[in-house]
């Protein structure tokens, strides 16, 4: 048994490099998207240590010039500048929320020139358990290939339908 280990390790290896290989950058950019959603989640039971080792592979995703413009659907000029801004906003907001369950749906990703990514998709976020409040919202995610790895350099919401304002 002892012997066959190395080679097991060895294939598996071996596999790893090749599937890595042979993925796609748009399924590449969909992965990151969606990893960043999975470590916004988490639940009432996971630790302080836990959440913040989320926060930092979620800032890790974004280059270090990155910026998220919501002001499209809020009535006020919202935007982040910096990967270590938005950091500091998610840490801050950390203690604010019991729990997130963060979903993606219908992402489209648009490769441009050899190292720029564009995705469409819907976020859905639910604070608090399964019976918190629901929010669904369209995004456009610019995605930029650095050292090898997708890194998201812009986060724009995107306006949707609106119900009027009544006065």
């Amino acid at each position: 048994m002892r012997r066959l280990l190395p080679w097991v390790v060895a294939l598996g290896m071996v596999a790893a490099g090749l599937a890595w290989f042979r993925t796609t950058d748009e399924a590449r950019v969909r992965r990151v998207i969606e990893g960043m959603a999975r470590n916004a989640s988490f639940t009432g039971n996971e630790g302080t240590f836990a959440r913040v080792a989320k926060i930092e592979s979620i800032a890790s995703a974004f280059t270090e010039d990155a910026e998220i413009h919501i002001d499209q659907v809020v009535p006020v000029e919202s935007s982040l500048a910096g990967r270590e801004t938005i950091k500091g906003l998610l840490l801050a907001g950390l203690q604010q929320v019991r729990s997130l369950d963060v979903k993606v749906h219908d992402v489209q990703v648009t490769l441009g020139d050899a190292d720029t990514a564009r995705a469409v998709l819907t976020a859905s976020a639910r604070a608090g358990g399964s019976k918190g409040e629901f929010n669904a919202q369209e995004f456009e995610f610019r995605l930029v290939r650095r050292e090898g790895s997708w890194r998201v350099r812009r986060i724009e919401a995107v306006l949707g339908f609106r119900r009027p304002e009544i006065r």
